[in-house]
């Protein structure tokens, strides 16, 4: 059964102790992260930990592990080079997965290229200043390590709420800047995750725990999907504010949906249509069906709206990368006002295509076979493609419908349900 992962930084942001803190909440092994933190230590010349631990803690009355990590660094700045090096090797002095290294290497890339944006300079000519630190290795390193323990790097969906980034202004190296910092606004515009100011007056979302969203890919919810929360871990920053518990919370379960239902979010696009003919209506539907493999699915319904007008509502769903393309196309083509959408998380069984080759009057032709799995992974539905089927008629001579019986029976005798 698939793993659930949500991530949930609405109230008080996240940061990369916050994440990894909550990650041990929910029973990462903290020995292990410990250990390949301390593991790391030796590859960043200057640096020595003085103090490592999991505690303990609690914020505005609600319990929470917490990490403290004290450490005397020298180094103030390291090359971007350098700190990607420094990471590479920290991959393989430590027990990671592939998919664990995979992670490290993602979330330091994405803020050395943001950093690379900001500041206008190619990689080899950036260096770092609090990015560099070790406590930002720490961080990724640790939460690699985490997830690895809790096998949440496989068959797993993660999902984040929007970001609380804060407000006010910060202190860093260059200087003082607004909340959210630009090393967040730019990894949050890169991942197209929804922010939101606040609710303090001060930075509550890290460059490094932006960096570690976006290293898992999530997809954005506003409200928690459907699962069964089985361990739920809260992790701890270091401020204090009024009213506000300064926690990260993580909820990992499984999904109640059994096999192979997945499942995965669309875009539904929906507009009323009152002033088009039939012919016109007709054209819009076979040019929004003509759209690449991001269009699901294009419905009409006939209705009545006020004063008794007859109307047509025209319903598209598509995956939420091309939703704009199809909203310029429908504006164009209908001239309608407004358009309404709604974001939908859908379940769906397994399903692939084969091609498969039949005799029909001595000839061989070959057709486009569409199947589907039910939850224990048997076929339940075999179903030719229409316009194999309608091509094939044409060419035989024959109606549509002896032509699916035809095509239909010699499928049966392949005995496809076996596969």
């Amino acid at each position: 059964m698939r793993k659930v992962v949500v991530i949930d930084p609405q109230v008080a942001g996240i940061s990369g102790d916050m994440f990894l803190s909550a990650l041990v909440d929910c029973g990462a092994n903290k020995n292990r992260i410990i250990n390949n933190i301390k593991t790391i230590e030796k590859l960043f010349s200057d640096t020595r930990i003085e103090k490592m631990e999991f505690i303990n803690s609690e914020s505005n009355g609600i319990r929470a592990t917490k990490f403290l990590f004290e450490i005397e660094e020298k180094s103030l700045e390291r090359s971007a080079s350098e700190m990607l090096r420094i990471l590479a090797n920290c991959c393989n002095v430590t027990n990671l997965s592939e998919m664990a290294k995979k992670f490290v290497m993602e979330t330091i890339k994405a803020i050395i290229r943001v950093e690379s944006r900001i500041h206008g300079k190619e990689v080899r000519e950036l260096h770092l200043h609090e990015s560099s630190s070790i406590d930002t290795a720490a961080d990724i390193i640790g939460s690699a390590t985490a997830l690895d323990d809790l096998d949440l790097f496989l068959d797993t969906t993660f999902y984040s709420t929007k970001v609380a980034v804060g407000g006010g202004t910060t202190q860093f190296s260059h200087g003082t800047i607004p909340n959210p910092t630009n090393a967040v606004l730019e990894i949050f515009r890169i991942l197209e995750i929804p922010i939101t100011g606040g609710p303090a007056h001060s930075e509550m979302t890290t460059p490094t725990g932006a960096a570690i969203l976006a290293g898992l890919n999530p997809k954005i919810i506003n409200t928690y999907p459907e699962f069964i929360p089985q361990k739920i871990g809260y992790g701890a920053g270091f401020k204090k504010f009024e009213g506000i518990p300064n926690i990260l919370r993580i909820s990992i379960g499984k999904s109640n949906i059994h096999g192979s239902i997945q499942s995965d979010t669309v875009t539904v696009l929906e507009t009323n249509i009152d002033d088009m003919t039939g012919e016109m209506i007709g054209d819009l539907v076979e040019k929004l069906s003509k759209q690449d493999v991001g269009v699901k699915d294009v419905t009409l319904i006939s209705g009545i709206t006020k004063k008794n007008r007859p109307v047509h509502i025209l319903k598209v769903i598509c995956s939420e990368d091309i939703e704009k393309r199809i909203i310029e196309l429908i504006f164009n083509e209908t001239g309608t006002l407004g358009i309404r959408k709604a974001i939908n998380e859908r379940y769906k069984l397994e399903r692939f295509s084969i091609l498969l080759p039949i005799i029909i009057e001595n000839h061989e032709y070959v057709i486009n076979v569409k199947i589907s799995k039910d939850q224990q992974g048997k076929i339940i539905n075999v179903k030719p493609e229409f316009d194999n089927i309608r091509e094939l008629a044409n060419k035989l001579g024959l109606s549509l419908k002896k032509t699916m019986e035809t095509v239909n029976n010699l499928i049966f005798q392949r005995n496809l349900y076996d596969i």
